[in-house]
């Protein structure tokens, strides 16, 4: 059903391992809809059974959990949306659900991160209504998670499981999620808001396009011409602990080189 486009994925890449959660709100009225409409919508390629959602061919098998409606649902859409540009239509239609899907799954790398994104695609195509991911916090009206999926390529999955502008009041710019993708996340403190986001966010297109062997102490920049960063292991990320938004792999710290 999901033409895999792009695919550039090594499959060799090493394996990380961590639970993404995906919360997927949809209209539903009971586990049987729910159940029915994953076979129907999906022509047979997903299967609901017990609390497993599950690709056969592929082999592969994610728990799913149907909770009841959440009154809770529409703002914390609102808030995840905040940098994907979820809309006040949208938010209507989230708060109108009434049953909610959770789908987590062993990930840590780009294959399986690409794998339970597909996996969530199904559940939208069966009634989901919207996504966010909890293990990043970031949401998606279903139109552009889908859109995600069917021009699907590399870059897609940083866009989908990694915020990388969150501000501290401290002025510290980090990222959130790249575990998700089997990668440390990014800090940086004494840049401007949208330099670091922006530089963040090139560090870890980085580490997913070029995949380097970053080292404690090495450098980075933008370019030639860009100012150099020196990249140390953060000791105090801001989740550190915290078991949706805690990335067990670690975190970057750039600084700037001034000499």
């Amino acid at each position: 059903m999901w033409p895999f486009k792009k695919k550039v994925i090594n499959p060799k890449q090493v394996e990380n391992k961590f639970t993404t959660v995906i919360c997927i709100p949809g209209m539903w009225n009971d586990r049987d809809e729910f159940i029915l409409s994953i076979v129907s919508a999906t022509e047979g390629e997903y299967l609901a059974v017990g609390n497993v959602l599950m690709h056969a061919k592929k082999e592969k098998y994610y728990t799913i959990e149907l909770c009841d409606r959440d009154e809770r649902m529409r703002n914390s859409f609102s808030y995840a949306g905040m940098t994907t540009g979820v809309t006040e239509p949208f938010l209507d239609t989230i708060a109108e659900h009434r049953h909610v899907a959770y789908i987590s799954g062993i990930t840590g790398n780009l294959e399986e991160a690409m794998h339970i994104a597909f996996a969530a695609g199904a559940v939208l195509k069966a009634g989901g209504l919207g996504v966010k991911i909890e293990t990043g916090g970031k949401a998606f009206d279903k139109t552009d998670w889908l859109e995600k999926l069917q021009h699907f390529e590399e870059f897609s999955l940083y866009q989908m499981f990694v915020l990388d502008s969150i501000l501290k009041e401290n002025g510290e710019v980090y990222s959130c999620g790249m575990q998700n993708l089997g990668y440390k996340d990014t800090i940086i403190f004494g840049e401007e808001f949208q330099e670091a986001a922006a530089l963040v966010k090139l560090f870890g297109i980085y580490q997913l396009v070029d995949k380097p062997t970053i080292l404690h102490g090495q450098t980075f920049s933008a370019d030639l011409e860009s100012p150099r960063f020196r990249i140390t292991h953060e000791d105090e990320q801001p989740y550190i602990g915290d078991e949706l938004f805690g990335n067990p792999l670690g975190m970057w710290r750039l600084n700037k080189i001034t000499e």
